[in-house]
């Protein structure tokens, strides 16, 4: 009897050391290549609970239905699966890309078409928490269109300053707005 209890308890430790490397070995550190929606579900009908920037540092803790389930900014959701790795390095230029969106879509107007042409409009966004992107230069719940995190990217137009705000168009939300100068560089 004692020898059977004895085995018991060491298969058991053993089986929980076998589950602790195992989810250990699940739960890393990868970057995201592209930006995305991040769901409450491993399908695209799930609620969408926010969106995951290109180059945003996430921890995968699973997989399922080729999603991948991850921890994103303290948030535990999931993105598409096949769109992360072990490093992100930004694209050189991100405006080839861009100035086709604008060169295909008329909606645009010809000042951001050429403006697009120069990178030294593009900026990114540095902060902590997000930068909120505005309908009107000054701080009010009620005149926030999206949320900017680290390492979104915007193209600064400079057309509408106005003291420390500046007019981008943000490729993430595909509109124009105000964002507070000091946290794109």
């Amino acid at each position: 009897m004692k020898k059977t209890i004895r085995n018991f308890v060491i298969g058991a430790a053993m089986a929980i050391g076998v589950f602790a490397s195992s989810a250990a070995a699940l739960a890393n550190t990868q970057y995201v290549q592209t930006g995305m929606n991040f769901r409450n579900g491993p399908t695209t009908s799930a609620s969408v609970i926010g969106s995951v920037p290109a180059g945003a540092k996430v921890d995968v803790i699973g997989s399922e239905n080729g999603w991948d389930k991850v921890v994103y900014n303290g948030t535990t959701g999931y993105i598409h699966g096949g769109n992360i790795g072990a490093s992100y390095t930004a694209p050189a230029n991100n405006n080839a890309s861009v100035k086709n969106y604008f060169d295909n879509n008329v909606s645009f107007s010809q000042k951001a078409q050429n403006a697009v042409k120069s990178t030294d409009g593009w900026k990114t966004v540095s902060v902590d928490g997000y930068l909120a992107l505005r309908t009107a230069p000054s701080f009010d719940a009620s005149n926030e269109i999206g949320k900017l995190h680290s390492g979104d990217t915007v193209l600064v137009t400079g057309s509408q300053s106005s003291g420390s705000y500046v007019w981008v168009y943000s490729p993430k939300y595909n509109t124009n707005g105000y964002v507070n100068a000091g946290f794109i560089f």
